[in-house]
């Protein structure tokens, strides 16, 4: 359900224009969730929402583009299709990690000069990324932009999946779960965690499951790669065959740190935000199992 993205888009095809208004004063104040689950439940029913609309008959990109023009046709296609970055995310965080963990190497070596390419888009993507986020006025610290962008990729596993994959069943008739309510209860607690930057894990959920099983393959396919430099380094072999595997490693590092207060809910925490000791049984079982069958294939 995404009225208020709906309703936008229709009046814009019917001729309507926008103007930018940004007042001193805030013309419009409203509650939003704070809980990570009551965050992501929303999102999916955006998902959801978003869907409905990129692949219905009034599709910006064909009835969007032929109304307002191309570029407003495109402005409100790439949010609608914006679910579909799952696929990548998905992917990425998972698929180089698991086979590093089998030694496979599916990236360039550092001795090619497409791995400059590589380095050169992460690094030019995160900057970009981090001017915007300055740009757009937010004000906060390197470690709310760096929250933000770990919310997108966390977006991208769990609420753009699930999304996905209720709306391709229900798209099939396959009968799926009702209407779920938000809750925006304030809480002192919940509320004091948020302006603190700390992530709330305390639900029983499963796209809580797949978060857990990412940051388990991503901290195994690191401890892996590191034991492999180990070796290379004692046994003074040549690092010509750990060339290909530097930026599966540097990747698995990188998946690592941003799944940190992962890491904290399951072995750490002893809050309210603690993950559910069933949730990282559960999530540790899943993620031996997947590393066990792609190494049986």
């Amino acid at each position: 359900l995404v009225e208020d993205y709906y309703t936008g888009y229709m009046l814009q095809c019917e001729g309507w224009r926008s103007a930018f208004c940004h007042p001193e004063r805030a013309a419009f104040l409203g509650d939003a969730p704070i809980c990570l689950i009551d965050v992501l439940n929303q999102m999916k029913r955006w998902t959801i929402g978003l869907l409905e609309v990129a692949f219905s008959k009034f599709s910006p990109v064909t009835y969007g583009v032929r109304s307002m023009g191309l570029l407003m046709g495109l402005s409100y296609a790439h949010y609608a299709f914006s679910p579909m970055w799952c696929i990548p995310i998905t992917v990425y965080a998972f698929l180089p990690q698991i086979a590093l963990i089998n030694g496979l190497s599916i990236f360039p070596k550092v001795s090619e000069p497409w791995f400059l390419l590589y380095i050169f888009l992460f690094f030019g993507a995160y900057a970009q990324d981090l001017a915007d986020f300055i740009l757009a006025g937010h004000n906060g610290s390197v470690r709310r932009w760096w929250n933000d962008q770990r919310m997108y990729l966390i977006r991208g596993l769990t609420c753009y999946v699930f999304g996905t994959i209720e709306y391709t069943l229900k798209s099939l008739g396959v009968a799926t779960h009702g209407f779920n309510v938000t809750s925006k209860v304030l809480d002192d607690e919940q509320s004091k965690k948020y302006e603190q930057g700390v992530f709330e894990f305390g639900a029983m959920s499963p796209m809580f499951v797949v978060l857990a099983v990412a940051a388990i393959v991503n901290l195994a396919s690191l401890l892996r790669g590191l034991m492999m430099v180990v070796v290379v380094v004692v046994a003074r072999r040549s690092g010509s065959d750990m060339e290909g595997l530097v930026l599966q490693i540097l990747l698995a590092c990188f998946g690592v740190v941003n799944c940190w207060p992962i890491y904290e809910a399951m072995f750490i925490r002893s809050d309210k935000g603690r993950m559910p000791t069933k949730v990282t049984l559960a999530s540790a079982f899943i993620a031996s199992l997947l590393c066990t069958l792609v190494s049986l294939a």
